[in-house]
């Protein structure tokens, strides 16, 4: 069989790979470690970065490179796209409104969920996730329960030599540890529990369904442990805000 022709171009997965250099923990780099990020030589970093620095994509002060607003622009470009992001947001808001919580809206990507949509709560005491953030999903509520909709078989391939690295004694630690527990999340068809990210926050979630029956998304209610409370009357009200969500997929 006849090998099929890559027509990638080597210089646009470069230029995307510099820009996934940057994280929250590294917002700012030198031209010598994105150079060594990447494995290339300064001089052929440079030529990628003056590009993307042109192009308005990173910015320079003094000796540090930053992502720049377009690459934001972008990213909300993306987010517009989404069905899910259009139809959640009033009753994310509204769920947010009626309890005095935020809300957050995500989906799944890989074994990580990405926030495409956040409604903040104005408490004191505040659960503060930005859209665009990535999370593992097995150590979130929302990741909890769109795992929960996969095949043991997908299950498998997604999280083939993942390493888990839980941030808290609750979480699994492994494959084998989280399986049962979306069994339970997926016969629940909720997940409320206390954050294993984010010490002393509480957060209960519900999947947004397709017609079809497919978890394509899910929504939670989050905020700090002494203020929230998983009774029934909260979980049905993150219930319901799912299903109003759930019935325009």
């Amino acid at each position: 069989m006849a090998k099929e022709p890559d027509y990638r171009s080597n210089s646009l997965v470069r230029g995307l790979s510099i820009l996934e250099c940057f994280t929250v923990t590294r917002p700012e780099m030198m031209l010598s470690e994105i150079a060594e990020a990447l494995s290339i030589t300064s001089s052929a970093a440079y030529r990628f970065v003056v590009t993307l620095e042109r192009e308005g994509f990173l910015v320079k002060h003094e000796t540090r490179y930053r992502l720049a607003p377009r690459v934001m622009d972008l990213g909300y470009r993306y987010l517009a796209s989404l069905d899910i992001y259009d139809l959640a947001r009033i009753p994310a808001d509204q769920l947010r409104n009626d309890t005095g919580f935020t809300a957050h809206v995500s989906v799944l990507e890989g074994v990580e969920i990405v926030y495409v949509y956040r409604a903040l709560s104005d408490r004191s005491m505040v659960s503060n996730v930005p859209v665009g953030s990535r999370l593992p999903a097995f150590s979130t509520t929302m990741g909890r329960l769109l795992l929960s909709d996969l095949p043991e078989a997908e299950l498998d391939r997604r999280f083939k030599d993942y390493t888990f690295n839980p941030m808290s004694p609750q979480a699994p630690a492994s494959l084998a540890d989280l399986k049962p527990l979306l069994k339970e999340d997926r016969a629940r068809g909720y997940v409320a529990q206390r954050s294993h990210l984010a010490t002393g926050t509480l957060s209960i979630a519900a999947p947004l369904v397709s017609r079809h029956g497919r978890y394509l998304g899910a929504i939670n209610l989050s905020g700090h442990e002494m203020q929230i409370q998983p009774d029934d009357a909260l979980i049905e009200r993150v219930l319901d805000a799912a299903r109003e969500i759930s019935r325009m997929l």
